[in-house]
């Protein structure tokens, strides 16, 4: 998969995983992402797919649940 940043919801639809507790665990920072803010002051948050990728395989080889 090519890197690339992606919103909370588009990262959900790429993983298939639900968007609820993707969003729940990106508020409690226990998965990778990146926090933007445009000129305007705005905030967004994005996944890295790349590192997404990797810390969702770090965890099934440790047979962790999320």
């Amino acid at each position: 998969m090519e890197t690339k940043l992606v919103s909370i919801k588009e990262a959900a639809k790429l993983f298939n995983f639900p968007l609820g507790k993707l969003y729940r665990l990106v508020e409690e920072k226990q998965v990778p992402f990146i926090e933007l803010e445009n000129l305007s002051g705005t905030k967004s948050n994005k996944i890295n797919t790349r590192t997404f990728e990797e810390w969702l395989d770090r965890l099934a080889t440790e047979n962790k649940a999320i």
